[in-house]
């Protein structure tokens, strides 16, 4: 009984389940029906083309499945490793190395430099506006610095 009705799905069945699940993952967030989706397409697509059973469908549906989720975790798990070190909540953390002019003197280790569109308080030694100083360490919005030599010029932002 359940077998002659689980026959009569035929192929458009799978893309329109697969086609549901896509839009299911628009709704909701994280990859949860992305992958059974592309699945359900994919098996629904072959089988127009190819006429197969439905254990056949149901098998390779079952299998398509584990190895995209396999694949997509896999992709999208180095793709997150690869991201900026300094995420939007620590930017500051992103300047370590980076070569800035004093846009305040640094007087009692207290200045002040212009990185992107925000002004940033330093500290170090005592330095006269128009100095390039490296950014060596944060601490929050707190950025340490080192002076540079005269001789060495900015290498990066203004």
């Amino acid at each position: 009984m359940i077998g002659d009705g689980v026959a009569t799905i035929g192929p458009w069945w799978w893309v329109i389940g697969g086609l549901v699940l896509l839009g299911l993952e628009v709704l909701l967030p994280a990859t949860y029906f992305l992958w059974f989706g592309i699945a359900a397409i994919v098996v629904g697509a072959v089988s127009i083309v190819v006429d197969v059973t439905w254990q056949v469908q149901v098998i390779a549906f079952v299998v398509l499945a584990v190895v995209l989720v396999i694949l997509g975790r896999r992709f999208f798990a180095n793709r997150h490793r690869g991201e900026s070190s300094a995420p939007i909540n620590r930017r500051s953390e992103g300047f370590i190395g980076q070569s800035f002019v004093l846009m305040e003197p640094i007087v009692n280790g207290s200045g002040r430099i212009r990185a992107g569109d925000t002004t940033w308080r330093v500290t170090g030694p005592d330095a006269a506006s128009g100095r390039t100083v490296r950014v060596v360490t944060v601490d929050g919005p707190l950025l340490h610095v080192e002076v540079l030599p005269e001789s060495q010029g900015r290498d990066d932002h203004p």
